[in-house]
């Protein structure tokens, strides 16, 4: 059972037990009041429901951005890799090829 149905309820059982004692015109009154008290519950319950939709909405697109830009850096870390470990495949031919030279020039002499 909801807050406002329980408040609802209170203020029929008060009413109920109170109105013997009650004019029209007080019971009138008293009605009108439950009811705006209701109506004014009512909406901020809207209203808090609609703030945590909209946090939950915003919170969704923030992690949606931050998952692509974690995809973003996972590509790039795995293509930073791979560039380094060619580079380091041609200098160590590049250094083999070297030695390789020195060893012929010397071997020349």
């Amino acid at each position: 059972m909801n807050k406002l149905t329980k408040v609802g309820l209170l203020l029929a059982v008060l009413w109920s037990g109170a109105a013997l004692a009650q004019t029209v015109d007080e019971q009138l009154l008293a009605a009108q009041m439950a009811f705006q008290q209701a109506e004014s519950q009512q909406q901020k319950s809207d209203k808090r429901l609609k703030d945590a939709q909209d946090a939950k909405t915003l919170a969704e697109q923030k992690l949606a951005g931050a998952q692509a830009a974690l995809d973003k850096a996972d590509a790039e870390l795995t293509a930073a890799t791979a560039a380094q470990n060619q580079a380091q495949q041609a200098s160590q031919q590049a250094t083999q090829t070297l030695q390789q030279a020195w060893q012929r020039k010397e071997g020349a002499q």
